[in-house]
C-alpha cells in the first residue's frame, strides 16, 4: 500500500494549505500556533493536516480568524474552498 494513502484518501490533498501557509509565512511552529489559540498541539496538527473532523467548530474558527487577522467570514470562505478541493481530489 502506498504510504501516502490512508483509507483511500491522499494525505497531500487533505492539508488545510491556508493554515499551513500562514504558519510557515510567519515562521510559527505547530506548538506556537496551538498555544496562541489555546488548543493542544496534537489537535491543531490534526486540523492543519485535515485529519481532524470535516468542519471547524465555531470556537476554533473564531480563534484562527483572530490569529490570522482576518474576518470570520473570510476564514469560512477559505474553509469552504478547502472542503470543495478535498471533495474533488
Amino acid at each position: 500500500m502506498d504510504k501516502e494513502k490512508i483509507k483511500g484518501v491522499h494525505l497531500g490533498s487533505t492539508l488545510r494549505k491556508y493554515l499551513y501557509d500562514f504558519r510557515k509565512k510567519n515562521r510559527y511552529t505547530i506548538s506556537q500556533v496551538s498555544e496562541m489559540i489555546d488548543i493542544c498541539n496534537t489537535y491543531y496538527e490534526r486540523i492543519e493536516k485535515g485529519t481532524k473532523g470535516q468542519r471547524l467548530s465555531l470556537k476554533t474558527a473564531f480563534k484562527l480568524a483572530t490569529l490570522l487577522q482576518i474576518d470570520l467570514n473570510e476564514l469560512y470562505d477559505l474553509e469552504e474552498q478547502y472542503q470543495k478541493d478535498i471533495l474533488h481530489d
